[in-house]
């Protein structure tokens, strides 16, 4: 069993303080996945992160492409 404390990683030990909760164990990805720790729902498994500028959407539980477009006007063209 492993412990987590305000959703932080799982760890096999408690420091003694107060708070933490038991959480199961990590489980074995399949062939191409991989498992990573989200708190909450806890253990996810989800593809590798793709190339480029992507970020974890964990409502969507999807990668999003993060891309920021150039929205700076050049001060002449606005007066």
């Amino acid at each position: 069993m492993l412990y987590t404390k305000y959703g932080s990683i799982p760890i096999p030990n408690t420091d003694g303080t107060e708070d933490w909760i038991e959480v199961p164990d990590m489980p074995e990805a399949p062939q191409g996945k991989e498992v990573v720790w989200c708190y909450p729902p806890g253990w996810i498994i989800r593809d590798p992160k793709p190339e480029g500028n992507f970020t974890w959407n964990q409502l969507e539980e999807r990668w999003v492409d993060y891309t920021v477009q150039n929205t700076v006007q050049d001060n002449e063209s606005t007066g």
